[in-house]
């Protein structure tokens, strides 16, 4: 097989390397549509793998805490839209997902990690603080001022 150009060859190797993916796609198909698959980007577990080994356990359940509450405002906006479009039975739907959810939520926060919260509180107090200083700063405010007050 010859090539005219560096841009004929990509093209062909990218073809060949598409045909693969999709053997490959064709094979993991069942796996992905079954439900009781969960799956996460690469990214997403190496982030969880490295604060899981800095903070221990309690990353899980605040990660968990924070999807289950951002899943519930998705279906709070939701609920507000059919409640505006008199979409009953659609809201009645909606209404039980969140009743789940809320459940869910109540479940994780009852639930201890082993290593308790005091790496991960230690962290998020770090960060917070970082991120009112920039801002802080950005806007021109005087730190010692806003939070202490005049009197020094």
């Amino acid at each position: 097989m010859e090539f005219s150009t560096v841009s004929d060859f990509l093209k062909k190797a990218s073809s060949s390397k598409d045909e693969e993916r999709e053997l490959i796609a064709n094979e993991v198909d069942p796996l992905i549509h079954d439900p009781a698959t969960v799956g996460v980007p690469h990214e997403m577990l190496d982030l969880l793998n490295s604060l899981k080994q800095k903070h221990g356990d309690e990353t899980l359940k605040q990660v968990a805490l924070f999807c289950l509450g951002s899943w519930l405002e998705v279906h709070k906006e939701i609920l507000a839209q059919h409640l505006a479009h008199e979409a009953i039975t659609e809201a009645m739907v909606t209404i039980a997902d969140i009743t789940t959810l809320v459940n869910s939520t109540q479940q994780i926060q009852a639930t201890g990690s082993f290593g308790g919260d005091d790496s991960w509180r230690k962290m998020l107090k770090e960060i917070v603080s970082q991120d009112v200083l920039e801002e802080m700063e950005a806007r021109g405010i005087d730190v010692k001022t806003a939070l202490q007050g005049e009197e020094q």
